[in-house]
């Protein structure tokens, strides 16, 4: 049985570990912190967005560009920065935001989103887990109906895969989800996919982990930074750690944009992955709280009922590689948030979690899942803002690769 090791125990590694398990593959999940999901997984937007993996590269962002580089959009701020790795990931990034770029990289996203959704299926149906999942549709909203038809291609594409997605006015769309009646400003059309979950991804990573020991004798290191991957002529052999004796293994999969550094410099993806900062807060739910997902599109912000809770989040923050929690940004975010819907939870200083994490991002938005050039290393990482919608489609498309890889 070839043993492997998974670095990263977010939803991602979690995943990965998962069908690896299921496979037949003696695996072991490895954390530098002292449980799953106690990074940038912790507390992300929560929405399981089938219908919505567009990529962040578009004709949309392109047109906000000079009013993003003024800081005139509050939901963004670059910095930019005299390093040319970020100069060239940067110049990607516009590069994907041409419109037939742009569309094929959703096209692309919204197949690992669908492998996610069959995926997902099978886990429930094998593991009780409880993450407040519901399936309780999503929402956009766009301010008016010229800003819907800018992205018609958008909208005509997921016609073609089969997407299930209705175009709504506002009245329509309030007589499913009162608390769109709370929102202050005009809504010109609404897309509602009513097949969209969302949940818990802390709680789900947490429940699978736990299974996983339990049906498959998944291993887990967690708590432990790993300094290495060992080799021996071109071939993986193992991990080695800061304060613990070295893992020995056949295969290793990193999943974490946080550990780059340990590639071997032939494997490390230049100007490929940069780190987004997003922040969140997860407050109780008032009575009028919505029970679908929605995504205001004017303040890119998404809010998720999660049982008695709703999670928001939004922001994306650019150009600085090491991150830090800012509390000036946090109050612009939880500004916005009771702008939009401050009569849906309880915002007060002292009744919000607050939360703030790095998204690694590539210029296209499409995940890198490809072997190394080290024999035995691969890579599934660099899911940006979608991880949660993609983490099992990401795993399946991994696996695949092992399995061919090992001659299976």
């Amino acid at each position: 049985m070839k043993r492997v090791a998974v670095i990263g125990a977010g939803v991602v590694g979690v995943a990965s570990a998962y069908l690896l398990c299921r496979a037949g593959y003696a695996v072991t999940l490895v954390d530098r912190n002292h449980g799953p999901a106690l990074g940038t997984s912790r507390a992300n937007g929560a929405q399981l967005s089938y219908a919505y993996g567009d990529a962040l590269g578009s004709p949309s962002l392109l047109r906000h560009l000079p009013e993003i580089l003024m800081g005139r959009d509050p939901a963004y701020r670059v910095r930019l920065q005299a390093d040319p790795e970020f100069l060239i990931w940067g110049l990607r990034l516009l590069a994907e935001c041409l419109p037939a770029r742009s569309l094929a990289n959703t096209r692309h996203l919204l197949g690992l989103a669908s492998a996610t959704r069959r995926l997902l299926e099978d886990v429930l149906a094998e593991f009780d887990l409880s993450f407040d999942y519901q399936v309780s549709g999503k929402m956009i909203l766009y301010s008016t109906a010229k800003a819907f038809e800018s992205g018609a291609n958008v909208h005509r594409l997921k016609q073609s895969m089969g997407i299930r997605q209705e175009v709504l006015d506002r009245d329509e769309a309030t007589a499913i989800e009162p608390a769109l009646a709370l929102y202050p400003d005009p809504i010109g059309r609404v897309v509602y996919s009513p097949d969209d979950p969302a949940g818990r991804p802390d709680r789900f990573c947490a429940g699978l982990v736990d299974g996983l020991v339990r049906r498959y004798g998944l291993q887990t290191v967690f708590g432990e930074e790993v300094r290495g991957i060992r080799s021996l002529k071109g071939q993986v052999t193992g991990l080695s750690f800061a304060t613990r004796e070295p893992l020995d293994c056949d295969l290793v999969v990193m999943t974490t944009g946080g550990g780059l550094d340990l590639l071997p410099r032939g494997d490390r993806p230049f100007a490929s992955i940069w780190p987004v900062q997003g922040y969140s807060m997860t407050a109780r739910a008032s009575a009028s709280a919505m029970r679908v997902s929605i995504t205001d599109l004017k303040r890119k912000l998404v809010f998720a009922r999660l049982g008695a809770d709703v999670r928001i989040a939004g922001l994306a923050d650019i150009g600085v590689k090491r991150l830090r929690f800012s509390g000036g940004r946090f109050v612009t975010f939880r500004s916005a948030s009771i702008e939009a819907f401050g009569g849906t939870f309880d915002h007060g200083a002292d009744d919000v979690s607050p939360w703030s994490g790095a998204r690694p991002c590539t210029p296209s938005s499409r995940p890198i899942i490809r072997p190394g050039h080290l024999k035995g290393l691969y890579l599934n990482l660099g899911h940006g803002t979608l991880g949660w919608t993609l983490c099992l489609g990401s795993a399946q498309y991994l696996l695949d690769l092992v399995t061919a890889g090992q001659g299976g």
